[in-house]
Formats: C-alpha cells, structure tokens, sequence
C-alpha cells in the first residue's frame, strides 16, 4: 500500500511517500504534490516512523533515521547513495569519495549524478556531499535548503 502525508520543516513542506517496504520518496518544498495525504488513522508504521523521525531530526534530538527506506535504482547509483546514508551528522564528504567508498574511485561523476537523483533525501542526506574543492555543488531543492541543513548541523557554509 503506498501512502503519503506532509510534513513542515525549516525547508519547507516536505511531502513523504511509504510502501509496505519504507519511505521511497521524499518530496522537497519545490516538488510537494497535492494530492491528498493518507489519513492520519489509517497510516502505517512506516509513515508514521518517517515523520516522527524528520520532525525529531528538525528538533536537534535525532542524529540518524531508522525508518526503513526502500531505494530502487540501478546498482552503482544504490551502492553510491547507501554510502551517502553511512556519512554521519555534521559531516561532509565529496563526491569522488562517495565514488570510491561505493568501489568506483574512478566514478565521482556518476556519484553526483546518483546524488542529484536521490529519491529520499534528508533520509539519505544527500546534503552532506560537497565538491571536491569544498564548494556545496548543488541540491534538488535548491542551495538555500543544503544551506539550511547543514547550518542546522553545525556546519559553517558559505555560496
């Protein structure tokens, strides 16, 4: 059963898709559809995990998710984005270390491309992943939110 409910955040509303396996979509304050939300009643425990752990996360009192997360996408782009859901909070990496801790040094092109197709962000902080020369390279939902959530970890950032 796929479900879906909205969340507000400091970036924004946030729309959250579940399935029977986990959360398999998050959409950013720019991508929220408008279609309705699965009543608050008859939401499964997957969705009702996802939300308490976002809003916790916002809250400062939750530094990984647990929620079980369904990713579907060609094998390098899961391999690269699974090792994006390992860089802990406050952290950042680049993405030609992405490529190379999901076995491909040689692939940091197509770590950013994994990165910029990440269905579930926050979740997969996809956020957490800078150039190579230190600059924020981009984000789904704009460098004003990557901004916001890494400021939010205690990250000094600047454009």
């Amino acid at each position: 059963m796929n479900e879906f409910a909205k969340i507000e955040t400091p970036i924004g509303l946030l729309g959250i898709r579940t399935n029977e396996t986990g959360v398999y979509r998050v959409h950013l304050a720019n991508d929220v559809q408008s279609e309705p939300e699965t009543p608050t009643k008859n939401r499964s425990s997957h969705l009702n995990k996802a939300l308490k752990e976002i809003r916790e996360y916002f809250e400062g009192t939750r530094k990984t998710f647990s929620v079980p997360l369904d990713l579907n996408m060609p094998p390098f782009y899961k391999k690269a984005l699974l090792e994006v859901a390992k860089i802990p909070y406050g952290e950042t990496v680049s993405y030609q270390e992405i490529a190379k801790r999901a076995g491909n040094p040689k692939a940091s092109r197509a770590a950013g491309s994994a990165n910029a197709k990440n269905p579930i962000a926050v979740f997969i902080p996809c956020h957490r992943i800078l150039a190579t020369d230190g600059s924020l390279g981009g984000y789904g939902g704009g460098l004003d939110k990557k901004m916001i959530l890494l400021e939010h970890e205690g990250l000094d950032v600047y454009l």
